[in-house]
C-alpha cells in the first residue's frame, strides 16, 4: 500500500492516522467519548475497507482511539 499518513489539525489538536496500518476493526469509532470518527470512504485502509477519519473540531484528544488500536495506526498529539 501507498497511503500515505492523514493529519487532521484544529487549534493546536493533531490526530494522525496510517491507512497501510489501519485494518478497519473500527474499535476506535466505537470507544470514542465524542464520536467524532467515523469510516473515511475515500482511503482505505491495510484489507482495503474504509479507514477511519476525525471530525477534530470535537476531539477532545483523550486518546482512547490511540490506545485501543490493535495495529498502532492513530497518533494522538498532546
Amino acid at each position: 500500500m501507498t497511503n500515505k499518513p492523514k493529519t487532521f489539525e484544529d487549534k493546536g489538536k493533531v490526530w494522525t492516522q496510517f491507512p497501510d496500518q489501519c485494518k478497519s476493526c473500527y474499535l476506535c469509532i466505537t470507544i470514542c467519548p465524542q464520536k467524532c470518527l467515523s469510516q473515511d470512504d475515500k482511503i482505505l485502509g491495510y484489507y482495503g475497507q474504509p479507514s477511519v477519519k476525525c471530525e477534530i473540531a470535537n476531539c477532545i484528544q483523550c486518546k482512547q482511539c490511540e490506545r485501543i488500536c490493535p495495529d498502532l495506526a492513530i497518533r494522538v498529539k498532546d
